[in-house]
């Protein structure tokens, strides 16, 4: 009795597919294995960076003051600078 195999190539394919999600496997052990137990990592992370940001926008704030006050300075007393009337 011989065996007649109608398509080897489907086991080719699922051989492929099962390397795959093994590999994925790992790909989501070792992602465990960085993280460890923090569980909220992902929230920490965005903190962070939230707070990055609002360093960075403060900062830009600053700057844009001082440059404007340097290109447009105020006379805070009128009376410093005498006018002569005709």
């Amino acid at each position: 009795m011989e065996t007649t195999e109608k398509n080897p190539h489907n086991y080719r394919t699922v051989g492929y597919c099962m390397i795959l999600v093994s590999a994925s496997l790992v790909v989501i052990a070792l992602l465990y294995l960085a993280i460890g137990d923090d569980v909220l990592y992902s929230d920490r992370v965005s903190k962070e960076k939230q707070f990055e940001y609002k360093q960075f926008l403060e900062e830009m704030k600053q700057k844009q003051e001082q440059a404007s006050q340097i290109n447009n300075p105020e006379i805070k007393n009128s009376d410093s600078m005498p006018v002569n009337k005709p």
